[in-house]
C-alpha cells in the first residue's frame, strides 16, 4: 500500500515536473517568437534608417553641392570684383601715367591767374621768367617755414643772375595784404615773389597737392615742369645751395 502510494506520488512530482518542462519551453519558444520578431523588426528599422541616413546623405551632398556651388559663384563675383578692381586700378593708373604725361608735356600748375601778396596780378607766365624757380609752398603758422625763410631770401639775391628765381606760395592766405604773412616775409627778409591762393577749389588743389606738408619745395623750368624730386620739410642753406646747384644743371643741359 504504501508502495503504491509513493509511486502516485512520484507519478504526479513527474507530471509537475513535466508539465513545468514543457511550459517552461513554450515560455522559450514564446521568448524566441518574440526576440525573431524583434530581430526582424530592428532589422526593419535599421534599414529604414539606412534609407533614411542615405537620403539624408544624398540631400546633405546636394545641399553641400549647392552650397559649394554658392560658393563658387560668390568667388566667381569676389573675383570679378577683384579683376573690376584690377581694372580701375589699371584705369586709375593709366590716369596717372596720362597725367605724369600731361606733367611733362605741360606745366605742373596749369594754367592759373592769382595775386600776389602785394596784389599785382600773376599767371603761370611767371615761371617763363627764369631757366628755374624754385617754387617753396610755406605757411603763416609754419615755425620750421618761417626759419628756413632768411636763408632763401639770401638764396634768391645771390641766385639772381644765374637763370634763377625763387616763388613763395602760401598756403593759408587767400587775398593779397594779409598783415601776417606781410610781416614775416619783412622780418626774414624773404623778398621774393609770394603768391596766395585764391579760394578756387581747382587751383588750391593744383597747388596743394604736391605739399603733404609745409614748408614743401619743388624745382620748375621755365615751361613749369618740374624738376627733381619733391623735398617736404625745411633745409639749411648749404643744404640748398646743393641742390639749386644740381637743379641748374638740369635744366642748363636740356
Amino acid at each position: 500500500m504504501r508502495k503504491r502510494r509513493q509511486y502516485w506520488m512520484a507519478m504526479a512530482v513527474t507530471a509537475v515536473v513535466a508539465a513545468g518542462v514543457l511550459a517552461g519551453c513554450g515560455d522559450k519558444e514564446d521568448d524566441g517568437g518574440k526576440v525573431e520578431t524583434q530581430t526582424e523588426e530592428s532589422a526593419k528599422s535599421q534599414k529604414e534608417e539606412s534609407v533614411a541616413s542615405g537620403s539624408a546623405a544624398e540631400e546633405s551632398a546636394e545641399t553641400k553641392e549647392v552650397q559649394e556651388g554658392k560658393d563658387d559663384s560668390q568667388g566667381e563675383g569676389q573675383k570679378a570684383d577683384v579683376e573690376s578692381g584690377s581694372q580701375d586700378g589699371q584705369q586709375a593708373e593709366a590716369q596717372d601715367e596720362g597725367a605724369g604725361d600731361a606733367v611733362e608735356k605741360n606745366d605742373v600748375f596749369g594754367e592759373f591767374q592769382t595775386k600776389t601778396l602785394d596784389g599785382e596780378d600773376v599767371d603761370q607766365e611767371l615761371f617763363g621768367k627764369s631757366d628755374l624757380t624754385m617754387v617753396n609752398i610755406w605757411g603763416t603758422f609754419c615755425g620750421p617755414c618761417i626759419r628756413e625763410m632768411p636763408d632763401l631770401g639770401e638764396l634768391s639775391r645771390e641766385y639772381a643772375d644765374k637763370g634763377f628765381q625763387m616763388v613763395g606760395i602760401i598756403s593759408d592766405v587767400s587775398k593779397p595784404g594779409d598783415e601776417t604773412a606781410l610781416e614775416i616775409v619783412e622780418s626774414t627778409e624773404a623778398d621774393y615773389t609770394h603768391l596766395v591762393i585764391p579760394k578756387d577749389a581747382n587751383m588750391q588743389y593744383r597747388i596743394l597737392k604736391n605739399a603733404q606738408v609745409v614748408p614743401t619745395t619743388i624745382f620748375l623750368d621755365k615751361d613749369g615742369n618740374q624738376i627733381g624730386d619733391t623735398y617736404p620739410g625745411a633745409k639749411s642753406k648749404k643744404q640748398w645751395t646743393a641742390i639749386i646747384d644740381e637743379m641748374l644743371g638740369k635744366v642748363s643741359n636740356e
